[in-house]
This record gives structure tokens, C-alpha cells and sequence, in this order.
């Protein structure tokens, strides 16, 4: 682990707060004609200086429904429709049909029958393996922590677009979108989901 990764899991514990209120994402702008309208907040292409030594890096903003991809810190795309787990809140154990929050690295990859693309992320890390003890010491949860959490797409568009949360705990991207990722970012890169 280089230097810049560590400085970045203490930054995680200390400045997500002001992080999540430095960075814009889309808002809805009320219509004027017909259909829904979206503004999009110039800090969602504000270069992310502290990233600037990861060759990618992937930002996945729950309360914007947003996956953004970043290159050396400089914005290059974000994807809309998202949808997570159907449950709010931060994944705590199997089964608990929540997104995990937190810092993680895409480890594997793979072509899939029902969601075009999956792209694994190494849930549960250390952080969550930790607080997963923590609560099954204190007997709050049923099982262990689960696995095979990840960015994949959609076999029910509709349920994307409609901003319907619809996942076991991982992120859906519509299929046209998680295939660019899947074919844009590599293996190894670091993926924050935030709220």
C-alpha cells in the first residue's frame, strides 16, 4: 500500500462529512414544461485533488443516485440511474439488503448472464469485518457479514430510470453503462461509496 492510500483511510474517518457537502451532484430543477429536468452542479466535475495519484478512481454518491469515474483526480464521466440495496442505512450483515459504505477496491470481473457485467468489490474489508464482530458480540445480528457485493447492471431498466432500489446490497448501473465501466476501469481500482 503506498503512502496515498493511507493518508486516504484517514481521511475516510475524518473528513467524509465535509467531503459529502464539498461535492454537488444532480438536483431536480422544477420543470417548467412537462417531463423531468435535472441540473447538474458544477462540483461533480471538480477535479478531485486528494485522488490525483490513483491511475482511476470511482465515486459512488448514494444521495445523488451517481457512480463517477475519475482519471488522476480529473473528472470523466458519471453515470445516473442508480439503484442500491432496498434498504437504507450501512450493510451490516448478510441477508440486511443494504449498500455498503466505505472504501473498496474492484477485485474481479466477469460477463453475466442476467446483468450484462459484474465487477466485484472486496466487501466485507477490515472496517467491516470489525464492526460485523462488534455487532454479533453484542448479539444485533443474525449471520455473517455476507460477500459478493458489487457494481453490475440492470435486467429491469424500469426499476433503474424509476429510481427504485431493487439490489440485495450492491450497485446497479443501466447495462450500456456498466459495460463502459467494465471496459474503461481495471481491476485494482479504488471505489468509494458514500451516502
Amino acid at each position: 500500500m503506498n503512502g496515498f492510500r493511507g493518508g486516504l483511510a484517514g481521511w475516510l474517518v475524518l473528513g467524509t462529512v465535509g467531503f459529502s457537502l464539498a461535492m454537488g451532484c444532480a438536483l431536480p430543477k422544477k420543470a417548467e414544461s412537462p417531463g423531468p429536468v435535472r441540473e447538474v452542479v458544477s462540483d461533480e466535475r471538480a477535479p478531485l485533488e486528494w485522488a490525483r495519484g490513483e491511475r482511476w478512481f470511482v465515486l459512488v454518491k448514494r444521495s445523488c443516485r451517481t457512480v463517477s469515474v475519475y482519471r488522476k483526480g480529473e473528472w470523466m464521466r458519471t453515470y445516473h440511474d442508480i439503484s442500491f440495496g432496498r434498504n437504507p442505512g450501512d450493510k451490516l450483515y448478510e441477508g440486511d439488503r443494504k449498500t455498503p459504505l466505505g472504501l473498496y477496491r474492484m477485485v474481479g470481473r466477469r460477463r453475466h448472464p442476467r446483468w450484462s457485467r459484474f465487477i466485484l468489490l472486496d466487501y466485507p474489508n477490515l472496517r467491516d469485518r470489525e464492526v460485523h464482530r462488534a455487532a454479533r458480540a453484542a448479539g444485533l445480528v443474525p449471520t455473517g457479514p455476507g460477500s459478493q457485493i458489487g457494481i453490475h447492471g440492470s435486467d429491469e431498466p424500469i426499476l433503474n430510470r424509476g429510481g427504485v432500489d431493487w439490489t440485495y446490497g450492491c450497485v446497479s448501473l443501466l447495462d450500456e453503462d456498466v459495460r463502459e465501466l467494465y471496459s474503461t476501469v481495471p481491476p485494482g481500482t479504488l471505489v468509494l461509496i458514500e451516502d
